[in-house]
């Protein structure tokens, strides 16, 4: 087949063209969706049953416990986390990777809906994955005017965004709900012999709007409806409730005060001082997220034209904004790779090879595009990754192949058609085992679908697929176009700059390498011993942590979430406060952080009260005692003053020092985060017992200077009053459930309707004044009425005590649960000889209590989880090289020789994280599977020279040190492209970028090279150490096998050659 497209360079024209137009045709027609990283289907189920205003252990008893039972039997569930609050009950299920999580969902739905006695007041359960949507973009409509107006004015901005082209969805946060209350003093029921309960019934009544059938008339049908929903408070304010002996009504707004508004939870959101409103733009399924970003900035722009004064919309949390950037980022390194590559490859090839190597590198990037869109890959961070690392990798085959048919064409006379298909031909098994090898080491990320992994994935298999492309490139179309030169006298216009370059090399080979590898060869053990020897230095440097090492790599963020978090039951006046105090302090570090440009690193400043944002920019939990201030800073490529966040962040702790009464005060400028990296989980029966082990913990962990941020997941500080009935009280017929119903009326409220205005769902809440809810002593004159209608004084029937109570409980896998958890300065400590030392110490404090179970949660869970992966995932991929190699070299020995250049690949990759002053990461993994597959192809090729000369009869000692000669051209050409394409990714932000701006992008490290240095690191570093300790570890490791081989023969008195040795037919092929 060679032969064939080689001679048939119309076929082999036709076929790049097709796969050439058909990743043309996929970008023309905006079949991939554009993220920031790939999207990763949820293995997280929740199922949510509001009860608002009951107790957590109320609500643990009568839902959490329920649910649990309920679900317990359901397949593929890996963990349950509960939460038992005063607002209703949760239960969060982790599914089992591989499982489906939409099958699970729907058995939890059948076995949930089958729980027959919720409580009665327990609104339905809501069971759901993960949204599905995805923000794009965050507006945020500020101005100084009433709450209402706000609202309304943000729901019609939210309406405007959502009939845009593209956007699927807008949601509208940071505004409360709304809500209709009416409130009666008790006096006003004792005046007229009310009660709440028969108002409530008054008002179901009477607010309704019922069908009542339909009447046949000879013209058609007409229905009939009773008109009677109230929509408005004034609605509600003409209902009436009882009738005077005139004759005259008492209607509800005469005795009630009723206000249309909003709920009586805190919820205040502002935009640099000012109130504002959010509405979260969201994409789904392929939408493109920066044509989404374009479209709503374009609005923005449009539509402050038009506001009224005082009224302006801005945005934030621009996600479409990290796409376009890094995009363009990526594409200006790929841009500087391939410019280094090219020079690279024309130092040593011919003008016409060159430009046909770079047509297969164009026509494998396409190819692997038009496949994107099947292998539901989006353009994102990790895909782009994966285009940048195959970038000088993917020329290795073509620079292999194009080098040997130019050694043909020059050494034997042959004409550019024999030489295309002669050379291809000798190339074409140790190349194509080469891929498969290259492939084998990235098979373990392709098939990973750990949440982790599921990030990652596109990275490998954009390489996979882009490296079997190029391999059919270099087989079927590469030789055609070598063996049909079209540039004539033109194709030698880099013949000067080859003859320098090449008497350059062949200088430094017979000058450098050929006595090093004679000196190695004739001391082939001592440098055996001293190659080894350093290995196992390097080894146990890594092992007794003297190297710097991280799970997951503290990569600051371009915003800085600060959440306070003050004692449940906190009235919203103080967290204001506090929250305005840290918000003023954001100003002044706004204003300091001031590039020489005038502009500050601080973008926007927004903070909130009674409730604090997510990631995405959302409203999270919510409730008096929180509030938050968040920090928007520009990209570090776009800042004109050096800034680090996770600094700043630090720097913002400090000014703000403790807080009186906070039970949480955190900070977090990181992106990726898996957790803390020090959270401790206690799982057991007895809550008391659990928060008292927690503050031993808690003492314990104070004792670090490193660690910060030291928190528990229980808060045992919030009063409660526990009604109970009195003796006396059997005797006015007043029973519990008669208490307890009155009482809730009255302080929580009775919900006696739920209308839909528009889009917004309204309670109606029947209940006291605010004023008499907020004194105890209103208990104390409350009257308690019985179903025969006599009121009997709160006092006599009842007697309340005040307790502590808990604010929340949680619960792992039916047990309760606490988390003790803390942030790290990773820097200044070891958290792996951390975590060995609180083994210890946890051991040593619960070895008197049994029945209490423990365990390393957050960062440590998915380190745990995962290393069992990564071990296993390297056994195999060493395992699976170890036979695509055996197979060709038919023989056990030879394949041994060239896996053992890997771990000098991981040293290399180890000593370059050291030279750029990187800890060794999860990150960094994927980078040394990659060297893997690299280092294996440079190896195999030597390996196969070896062979080959030994075949044809030259003594071994010679064979090894002239197959290092032979092929040190070709190995140098395969590395310093591989390197070299790696160069601006690796050295961005470095004094490298700033001494030759032309080949980095502008400015600091931005934060995806942050993000994804580590990889290419690994991968630069380790495939340049491992290819130079090549050149002299394989001849020398091919003695010492041979050496081996003989002493067996010897010792078992056999004298024929080792039944392994290759044949000529297998060597010749392997070169």
């Amino acid at each position: 087949m060679i032969a064939w497209f080689a001679r048939n360079h119309v076929a082999a024209n036709l076929l790049m063209l097709a796969v050439m137009v058909a990743g043309g045709w996929t970008l023309y027609q905006h079949q991939i969706p554009l993220e920031v990283f790939q999207d990763m289907p949820s293995r997280f189920i929740s199922v949510n049953v509001p009860y608002p205003a009951s107790s957590p252990e109320e609500t643990e008893e009568t839902i959490v416990l329920k649910i649990e039972e309920a679900i317990q039997q359901v397949g593929g569930i890996k963990h349950i986390n509960s939460t038992a609050g005063s607002s209703g009950g949760s239960v969060f299920i982790e599914v089992n990777e591989g499982e489906d999580p939409r099958r699970v969902m729907d058995d939890i739905k059948i076995r949930v809906d089958a729980i027959p006695n919720f409580p009665a007041l327990a609104e339905k359960p809501v069971i759901q994955l993960d949204d599905s949507f995805h923000s794009v973009i965050t507006v945020i409509l500020s101005a100084d005017m009433a709450e209402r107006d706000l609202k309304r004015l943000g729901e019609q901005t939210r309406d405007e965004l959502a009939s845009l082209p593209g956007i699927s969805h807008a949601d509208i946060t940071g505004v409360r709900n709304e809500e209709i209350a009416i409130e009666i003093p008790e006096e006003q029921l004792r005046k007229y012999g009310l009660s709440l309960e028969s108002i409530s019934r008054a008002i179901r009544e009477n607010a309704i709007d019922m069908p009542a059938g339909v009447v046949q008339t000879e013209a058609g049908d007409v229905s009939l409806r009773t008109r009677g929903r109230a929509y408005t408070g004034d609605d509600y304010a003409r209902i009436p409730l009882l009738t005077r002996n005139d004759g005259s009504k008492v209607t509800l707004g005469e005795i009630a005060k009723i206000i249309d508004g909003f709920t009586e939870n805190p919820l205040v959101t502002r935009l640099n001082g000012r109130r504002c409103v959010m509405i979260s733009v969201m994409r789904e399924g392929k939408q493109n997220a920066i044509t989404i970003g374009e479209r709503v900035k374009a609005y923005i722009e449009e539509t402050n034209k038009k506001l009224p004064g005082g009224v302006r919309l801005d945005y934030w949390n621009d996600r479409s904004k990290i796409v376009k950037g890094r995009i363009d980022l990526l594409l200006q390194n790929a841009q500087s790779c391939l410019i280094l590559v090219f020079i690279c490859v024309g130092l040593f090839l011919r003008l016409e090879a060159v430009i046909w190597v770079g047509v297969g590198m164009v026509m494998s990037f396409l190819g692997a595009i038009a496949l994107m869109p099947y292998m539901d890959i989006s353009i994102n961070l990790s895909s782009l990754m994966g285009f940048i690392l195959v970038l000088g990798i993917v020329v290795d085959d073509a620079i292999v192949i194009s080098e040997h048919c130019d050694h043909v064409r020059a050494t034997q006379g042959l004409t550019p058609l024999e030489a295309a298909i002669a050379g291809t031909q000798r190339m074409a098994v140790p190349i194509t085992f080469g891929v498969l090898t290259t492939v084998i080491a990235f098979l373990p990320m392709a098939v990973d679908s750990s949440d982790w992994g599921s990030m990652f994935k596109p990275i490998a298999l954009i390489f996979i697929t882009v490296m079997l492309i190029a391999l059919l490139e270099t087989k079927l179309i590469l030789p055609s176009h070598l063996a049909h030169p079209f540039l004539g006298r033109a194709g030698d216009l880099l013949a000067p700059v080859h003859r320098t370059s090449d008497r350059a090399l062949q200088w430094f080979v017979r000058s450098v390498y050929a006595p090093a590898i004679r000196f190695s060869v004739r001391n082939c053990y001592t440098v055996l011993a001293l190659l080894f020897g350093g290995l196992a230095v390097i080894g146990g440097l890594y092992a007794s942590g003297r190297i710097s090492t991280t799970y997951f790599p503290r990569v600051p963020s371009e915003r800085i979430d600060c959440r306070l978090s003050m004692l449940d039951g906190t009235p919203v006046e103080i967290t204001e406060k506090h929250v305005e105090r840290i918000y003023q302090i954001a100003l002044d570090m706004q204003k300091e952080y001031v590039g020489p440009d005038g502009r500050s690193v601080v973008k926007h400043v927004v903070s909130t009260i009674g409730t604090t944002l997510s990631s995405r920019g959302s409203p999270s939990s919510s409730g008096s005692h929180i509030g938050g201030v968040t920090m928007e800073t520009f990209g570090p490529e776009e800042r004109s003053r050096d800034a680090n966040t996770v600094e700043m962040a630090n720097e913002w702790r400090k000014r703000i020092g403790s807080i009186v009464g906070a039970e949480e005060l955190t900070f977090r400028a990181e992106i990726m985060r898996g957790g803390d990296p020090v959270d401790i989980q206690l799982t057991g029966t007895d809550p008391k017992e659990l928060l008292a082990m927690s503050e031993k913990i808690k003492e314990k962990l104070s004792t670090y200077p490193a660690l910060f941020d030291i928190n528990d997941s229980l808060d045992s500080g919030r009063n409660e009053i526990q009604l109970r009935l009195k003796p006396e009280a059997q005797q006015f017929g007043v029973t519990v459930t008669d208490l307890a119903r009155q009482v809730r009326q009255s302080f929580y409220g009775d919900e006696v309707q739920r209308i839909q205005r528009g889009r917004n769902e309204v309670k109606v809440m029947l209940r006291m004044p605010r004023e008499n809810r907020q004194n105890l002593a209103t208990l104390e004159t409350m009257r308690v009425r019985t179903a025969t209608g006599l009121e009997v004084p709160f006092s006599r029937v009842a007697e309340a005590k005040v307790v502590k109570s808990f604010t929340s409980i949680k619960r792992v896998d039916r047990r309760r649960a606490l988390n003790i958890s803390a942030d790290a300065d990773k820097g200044s400590i070891d958290i792996a000889a951390l975590r060995a030392e609180l083994t210890t110490f946890m051991d040593d404090l619960l070895a008197d209590h049994g029945h209490i179970r423990w365990s390393f949660e957050g960062e440590a869970r998915y380190q745990r989880e995962s290393q069992g992966k990564v071990l296993v995932s390297f056994l195999l991929v060493i395992g699976a090289m170890y036979a695509l190699m055996a197979i060709p070299f038919k023989s056990y020995s030879q394949p041994l020789i060239v896996l053992l250049v890997v771990p000098f690949g991981v040293v290399g990759a180890v000593i370059g994280h050291q030279f750029h002053g990187l800890p060794v990461s999860i990150m960094s993994f994927f980078g040394i599977l990659g060297v893997c597959g690299v280092v294996v192809n440079d190896t195999l090729v030597l390996v196969d020279e070896i062979n080959d000369l030994k075949a044809n009869g030259m003594p071994l000692r010679e064979a090894v040190q002239k197959g290092g000669l032979l092929r040190f051209r070709a190995i140098f050409l395969t590395q310093i492209t591989t390197f070299f394409g790696l160069v601006p990714l690796i050295f961005d932000g470095t004094w490298l970028a700033r001494a030759v701006p032309f080949f980095f992008s502008s400015g600091a490290q931005s934060t995806h090279a942050q993000f994804l240095t580590p990889v290419s690191v690994a991968m630069g570093y380790g495939s340049l150490f491992a290819t130079i300790i090549t050149l002299f570890l394989v001849p020398l490791c091919y003695l010492a096998v041979d050496d081996a081989g003989r002493l067996m023969r010897l010792l078992l008195g056999k004298n024929e050659p080792e039944p392994g040795l290759p044949v000529e037919a297998a060597a010749g092929s392997l070169s």
